[in-house]
């Protein structure tokens, strides 16, 4: 695969992950409020872990880029 192309499926991957963070942590927040903390608090499980993916991805666009940057640098 082409890095370039790989860098905008990782822009791609960034996208949807960050809808995923905010989905999840509103539906977390509405769980909490409607049925308490003491019942609720897995569901921030979930938020945590789209972030995680979140962050994994945005650092492996930011190394293709910093990659791309050394490679052109060179020629």
């Amino acid at each position: 695969m082409d890095i370039n192309r790989a860098i905008q499926v990782s822009k791609a991957a960034e996208k949807f992950w960050i809808l995923i963070v905010v989905a999840s942590v509103g539906v977390s927040i509405w769980y909490l409020v409607e049925y308490g903390w003491d019942q609720q608090k897995q569901t921030l499980v979930l938020p945590g872990i789209a972030i995680a993916w979140y962050s994994f991805r945005r650092y492996f666009r930011k190394k293709l880029e910093r990659d791309l940057d050394n490679h052109n640098s060179k020629v």
